[in-house]
């Protein structure tokens, strides 16, 4: 397993890629160890479990001639 830990290191991450971003938020800690667990038992990584997830969010929110909308928000003005 070492080994192909070491084979693997020239293989460039998310992190590097310049395609990927960073998404964070805080949700419940008993969700958060469900999805952890689930991720786990499927042998999906978190990020791919969370792409899916917000694609389904977008689709089923995002009106497909609609622009990104300005909501009034926690921090904006």
């Amino acid at each position: 397993m070492f080994s192909e830990q070491i084979e693997n290191s020239n293989v460039a991450t998310r992190r590097d890629d310049p395609n990927f971003a960073q998404v964070s938020g805080y949700i419940p800690k008993d969700k958060a160890l469900s999805f952890k667990i689930a991720c786990t038992a499927l042998q999906i990584t978190q990020s791919d479990a969370l792409d899916e997830a917000i694609s389904l969010w977008l689709a089923k929110h995002e009106k497909p001639d609609s622009a990104p909308r300005n909501k009034k928000g926690k921090g904006t003005t």
